[in-house]
């Protein structure tokens, strides 16, 4: 399943829904490519991104909260879900789907 593209997520937390958006790029596996809040504009480069078969894994860093996010999502056709590990804030819902081209 590729992941390249771009994506609009929603993070589900206890401050209100987080909403993404991410440019993903895939090669054999390795993903790479940037996150931007859409509530401030702040991008940040997505890092140790890997997928295998519907599985997608990546973090990013959050340099206003000096905390990095890890993504861990199943990836169906054109919608994802699944975690969001934010440090000692603990796991959030994580669910999104690919932006029209």
């Amino acid at each position: 399943m590729s992941v390249q593209g771009q994506w609009k997520l929603l993070v589900n937390t206890p401050m209100g829904d987080q909403r993404f958006t991410a440019v993903l790029h895939d090669e054999d596996g390795i993903v790479t490519g940037t996150m931007t809040n859409d509530a401030n504009g702040l991008t940040a480069e997505v890092f140790d991104g890997h997928s295998s078969g519907d599985a997608l894994e990546f973090k990013m860093n959050l340099k206003q909260m000096r905390m990095t996010l890890a993504f861990a999502v199943s990836v169906a056709g054109d919608e994802l879900e699944g975690k969001v590990k934010a440090g000692m804030f603990g796991k959030f819902k994580v669910r999104g789907e690919r932006a029209a081209a």
